[in-house]
């Protein structure tokens, strides 16, 4: 319905018209009839959403087919209320979180900006940063961009689940199509079936998204490589998602090159000649030619990328996977660490140690199990002092964040080192570095993260304390620890105990509280490596007991142990201990 404008109007007239249109009734009638336009434009079965029986809480045991058992009436009513207070206290937290953020704007622009308040977020929701983005982008656009639906939401009308899904499958629309999609929502009853909303929603997203002006729907396409963890222990998963008609012909070429190397491997085994691709002597040793699943994945691992004459600036650091040596030595069944955060299975991790021909000693607390820093007076960092940092933590040291430190951290001064002033700032120490995202790098600069090194006793694990933000919110965090030393210092100890009472290897342990039958029972175990001394129990004063064997032979002199105490030996046995 169109308006008109008088012809003889004055320009007085004119501008109280403009004044009217300015205030908030007359925003509010314009942007009604602008929904209204919108629900006229669409098919009737995406606004004429009705149900035929409302769905109450009274009505809900006849509807269940529970009326006549009246406990199961009141647990049905029980989770029709669970559910209402479940949506009221999601949209509270969607309020919640859409105050922390402070950008005026696209939201997808900010998050490039600024991650205070992903990490403020994080903390209060007691979940990692990438997590707590996820939320924050949920929570953004659920009080920007759907008000309406949130609205019902926090009335309880609105299932949380049917909200959620419908902040899940929006996402490729703009801005302007989801707040379209919330007034047409809002308009739809909430007492329909729940399989009736989501093929209604599906339906509506889908006619949203082709009203939008897209003038090459290709470009618009996903393109993402991500690495995500494999199913199983000690794997990894490359996941490439791109327009199917790309990553057809990119799997083609694949294919094919497999195809082929796998002909060729057949054909060498046939003739006696040299195998291609058979760096290990896989093929070589059993006869027959590699799978095409295993072809494929070394030919894209051997694959080299071309960058355009881009220079790729050199590792800074190596991959460190980390071994207890006692399961080098096949004596532990305890797993390896890929760069501090990925467990490896015992077995691949000796596979990728017997591989190496350079080996790096790592020094940790065997009380505590934490690295023991290296000395350094140097500006910058060396290499040990990276590695050490590495090791140190896995992850960037912001807490909640997990962009891990191999790919593109920067090393940061916890107290500022300023150059140019000896005797004045931090020091280059390994308590006063840590590493961090190029982000979180960014923030701290700016002054929107201030950490602070607390003391710690000597071979205790670190802590750091951060305030985030302007605000002032802290958290202290504890370094990574190398939990496998805990483990090992626990397996010597009880190997040693046993030893030094008289256990054999494989027996069964007996409890250090418990006293011995009689004290002569023990013998003494005398062991014997050639070019080293012998290791002796020592025996009390006095004449040592004697006994003869069946064969007439003294045995060896027996120990006697102290007298146990009331409160027993402890967790580790008699003294020395």
């Amino acid at each position: 319905m169109g308006i008109t404008q008088p012809e003889h109007s004055s320009g007085d007239e004119i501008a109280d018209g403009a004044r009217d249109a300015g205030r908030p009734e007359a925003a509010a009638a314009a942007s009604d009839h602008a929904v209204d336009a919108l629900i006229a434009s669409l098919p009737a079965r995406l606004h004429r959403v009705t149900a035929r029986q409302a769905r109450t809480r009274d009505a809900l045991p006849e509807l269940g087919g529970c009326a006549d058992d009246p406990a199961l009436s009141e647990a049905a009513q029980r989770v029709w209320d669970a559910e209402r207070a479940t949506s009221f206290v999601l949209a509270a937290q969607y309020r919640a979180l859409a105050a922390l953020h402070e950008f005026e704007g696209e939201y997808e622009d900010a998050c490039e900006l600024d991650e205070v308040e992903t990490l403020r977020a994080a903390l209060g929701l007691r979940v990692t940063r990438s997590a707590a983005s996820w939320r924050l982008r949920d929570a953004y656009q659920a009080v920007n961009h759907f008000p309406r639906t949130l609205e019902n939401l926090e009335s309880g009308s609105m299932p949380s689940a049917w909200f959620q899904k419908m902040l899940k499958t929006s996402q490729k629309l703009s801005e302007s199509a989801r707040r379209d999609l919330d007034a047409v929502i809002s308009t739809w009853s909430t007492d329909i079936s729940p399989e009736r909303f989501f093929t209604l929603l599906r339906a509506l997203i889908e006619h949203l998204a082709e009203r939008e002006s897209r003038p090459d729907p290709v470009a618009a396409l996903e393109r993402t490589v991500e690495l995500l963890p494999g199913a199983e222990a000690g794997t990894g998963t490359l996941s490439i998602t791109g327009p199917i008609p790309e990553i057809l012909a990119r799997w083609k070429s694949i294919d094919e090159s497999a195809r082929a190397v796998q002909a060729a491997q057949r054909a060498a085994l046939r003739d006696g000649t040299p195998i291609p691709h058979d760096p290990d002597g896989v093929v070589r040793e059993t006869g027959r030619a590699l799978p095409l699943t295993r072809l494929r994945y070394a030919l894209i691992d051997t694959a080299e990328l071309d960058v355009d004459g881009v220079a790729v600036p050199a590792e800074r650091f190596r991959l460190n996977v980390t071994v207890p040596v006692l399961t080098l030595l096949g004596a532990s069944d305890q797993p390896g660490m890929l760069d501090g955060v990925t467990p490896l299975p015992p077995s691949m991790a000796r596979s990728l140690a017997g591989s190496c021909t350079v080996w790096h000693r790592v020094l940790t607390s065997a009380s505590s199990g934490a690295f023991l820093p290296l000395p350094a007076d140097r500006v910058t960092p060396t290499p040990a002092m990276l590695e050490h940092l590495r090791l140190r933590n896995g992850q960037c040291a912001v807490p909640g964040c997990t962009r891990p430190t191999s790919w593109a951290s920067e090393c940061d001064h916890i107290e500022e080192c300023l150059r140019g002033t000896p005797g004045e700032g931090g020091a280059t120490e390994v308590e006063n570095l840590h590493l961090l995202c190029w982000q979180h790098h960014l923030d701290k600069t700016n002054g929107l993260l201030d950490p602070t090194r607390l003391p710690t006793q000597a071979g205790k694990p670190g802590r750091s304390r951060w305030t985030i933000g302007r605000h002032g919110d802290a958290v202290a965090v504890l370094d990574d620890l190398d939990h496998a030393s805990l483990e090992m210092v626990e397996l010597l100890t009880a190997a040693w105990t046993g030893f030094l009472r008289g256990t054999h290897a494989g027996s069964p342990a007996t409890s250090p509280n418990s006293p011995p039958e009689h004290p002569a029972d023990r013998r003494v175990l005398t062991t014997q490596v050639a070019g080293e001394p012998t290791l002796q129990t020592q025996s009390p004063p006095g004449p040592p007991p004697t006994a003869t064997t069946s064969r007439g032979e003294t045995p060896p002199p027996r120990a006697q142990l102290p007298e146990l105490p009331p409160e027993g030996w402890g967790d580790y046995g008699p003294p020395p201990f």
